[in-house]
Parts: structure tokens; C-alpha cells; sequence
């Protein structure tokens, strides 16, 4: 009886060890990766109102799945936020390293480039540094902004993207 226990434990504990190793990197140092936003509906990507900081939840990626934007453009001593990605190749959130916002007569951003650095989903401990430029365009909103006064909000679009990803 003692046999067969210490037999079905040592199996139990072949088929349950994690292998003591580190996973293999699948990219490369210096693959480079583009994204961009070929598959954005006509008319732009919707990001609902417009809003600081920069912030569009959702967007399609040409290579299949999502991510998440979040700029705050003028937070000090630098600008910060996130690209959040979801099932996108294997990046995982990325920090913003820098972002420079042009704006048009009304102080709405229009283009938006970034920098960004982040760590691969993947569990091989890869990173990846990127920069992308964000284009958007604007719509007023029809009936005011909600909060009296008759102030007119705007509906944010992201028009179009690009963004290089290299590993490291």
C-alpha cells in the first residue's frame, strides 16, 4: 500500500512541476513589429466624449485584439499613462516614456506621439520599447454636455495609428 501511494505521488508530482528553467524568448532582440489601424471603422474609431487625459478604451489592432490608451500629456515633471494591450501579439501594458500633443484652435488634441516602454505577456520576461502616432478627429455633440448652461461636448475619434514595437 505505501508503494503504490509514494507511486501516485511521485507520478502526481511529475505532471504538476513547473520546469525549473526560463521560458525560451520567441522574439528576437531588435524584431520589429508595426501595428496600425487599417481595420478602423470609416469615420474614425469612437472614443466617447472628449476627455484629459486622452483616453480611448477598445481600439482594434491590424494584428488582432484591442488595447487601451491613457495619456495625461500635461502631468509634471512628464507626461505619463498606459497602453494597456489585449491579445495583442504577446505585449503586455506599456508605461508612456513621452508624449507630445498638437493641438488644433480649440485646444483639442489632433495628433498625439508617444514613446513607450513595456514587458511581454508570454512568461519569458521579454520587453519591448515603441513609439506610435495617434491621429484624431472631433464631432459636437447635439443637446449640450449634460451639466447645464447648454455648453456643447464634443465625441472624440481616433482617425488613424501607427506604432513600431521593437523587443529588446
Amino acid at each position: 500500500m505505501k508503494l503504490t501511494l509514494a507511486g501516485l505521488a511521485l507520478a502526481l508530482a511529475l505532471f504538476t512541476v513547473i520546469p525549473a528553467h526560463a521560458q525560451q524568448p520567441d522574439e528576437t532582440p531588435g524584431q520589429q513589429v508595426q501595428i496600425t489601424g487599417a481595420n478602423l471603422p470609416a469615420g474614425g474609431y469612437s472614443c466617447g466624449r472628449a476627455t484629459y487625459p486622452t483616453y480611448c478604451y477598445g481600439i482594434p489592432a491590424d494584428v488582432g485584439g484591442t488595447f487601451w490608451l491613457d495619456v495625461y500629456t500635461n502631468a509634471y515633471p512628464s507626461p505619463t499613462g498606459f497602453i494597456a494591450f489585449n491579445n495583442v501579439l504577446d505585449l503586455g501594458q506599456a508605461s508612456i516614456t513621452s508624449a507630445i500633443p498638437i493641438k488644433n484652435s480649440v485646444g483639442q488634441v489632433t495628433q498625439l506621439d508617444v514613446s513607450f516602454t513595456g514587458l511581454t505577456n508570454d512568461g519569458d520576461s521579454g520587453t519591448y520599447v515603441g513609439t506610435a502616432t495617434f491621429h484624431f478627429t472631433y464631432t459636437k455633440m447635439v443637446g449640450g454636455s449634460g451639466r447645464g448652461g447648454g455648453y456643447p461636448g464634443y465625441l472624440m475619434y481616433l482617425a488613424g495609428y501607427t506604432m513600431k514595437i521593437t523587443y529588446s
